[in-house]
């Protein structure tokens, strides 16, 4: 029996994603017989002072990193373009071979393979919990973890590593802007305050902080939360799911992998009636 494909039937399914980095999703979305509709509350920048990555890579190479976790695919983009700035992709290389990598997820896996890097681990769940529980059985007392990730990261993954016995070195490969764009925030609220969104998807809790910045500019927050009663929520992970019913915001859909593509079928699914 062929399984039919998960179909969203002319929904138009918001993504909270960096406009650079939204159109596999949306390809996705229309695939799917939806409508990508992108929200602009991300931007990706590379920091200004390239000296704590310099001293990383050097550290790497001496052997000094017993693991190095990937939590992104940006994590993992931003190190390789910045070493290649400082000259140091030799280094970089040379050092990621004297440790063990564990990549947050298959995605993440798949950008280290395509440049040549190999990938000791992936956890079963997508997750900061995944990584946690993955590295749990290792015997992590006196190890030392290197996670190259996002300034201002939630520090749930450093600080359940660290209860283990851990020595954890964060070093921030790139910085998570607002993308100031008040037209098209605005174009938003109205297809939203209109009921012409069916579902928004939440990919991190960085996601949510800056929607609700974004958006906090033109609607209160009883504002917002009447204004959502009516799209479906999706959130992309436990903490993501956490930081939207931190600030007062319900969640439908968390996905049992912590993935876009899962979370448009769960979506589908629950327009379906098949969930």
């Amino acid at each position: 029996m062929v399984q039919e494909t998960p179909n969203l039937k002319g929904k138009v399914i918001a993504i909270t994603r960096a406009e650079s980095q939204a159109e596999e999703t949306a390809d996705l979305i229309e695939r799917m017989g939806g409508k990508p509709y992108i929200i602009p509350v991300l931007e990706f920048k590379m920091p200004e002072d390239l000296s704590p990555i310099r001293n990383f890579i050097e550290d790497l190479q001496r052997g000094k990193a017993d693991y190095t976790v990937f939590m992104s695919v940006n994590a993992v983009r931003f190190l390789l373009k910045e070493a290649e700035i400082l000259g140091l992709t030799h280094h970089l290389y040379d050092g990621l071979e004297k440790t063990k990598i564990i990549a947050v997820g298959p995605r993440t896996a798949e950008e280290l393979m395509r440049h040549n890097i190999h990938v000791d681990l992936i956890p079963e769940k997508y997750s900061s919990d995944g990584v946690v529980q993955a590295l749990a059985g290792l015997g992590l007392r006196g190890k030392r973890v290197f996670i190259p990730r996002a300034k201002g990261a939630s520090p749930t993954l450093r600080k359940n590593l660290e209860s283990m016995g851990a020595f954890v070195r964060e070093i921030h490969v790139y910085e998570q802007k607002i993308p100031m764009n008040c037209d098209k925030a605005k174009a938003f609220i109205e297809h939203l305050t209109s009921g012409r969104i069916d579902a928004i998807v939440f990919g991190s809790s960085q996601s949510v902080k800056n929607f609700l910045q974004v958006i906090g500019a033109f609607l209160t927050h009883n504002s917002l939360q009447e204004t959502l009663k009516r799209p479906i929520i999706v959130a992309i992970g436990p903490e993501t799911a956490k930081t939207l019913r931190d600030n007062g915001l319900r969640v439908d859909i968390v996905p049992r992998a912590y993935t876009f593509r899962e979370a448009l079928t769960a979506i589908a699914q629950y327009f379906n009636g098949t969930c």
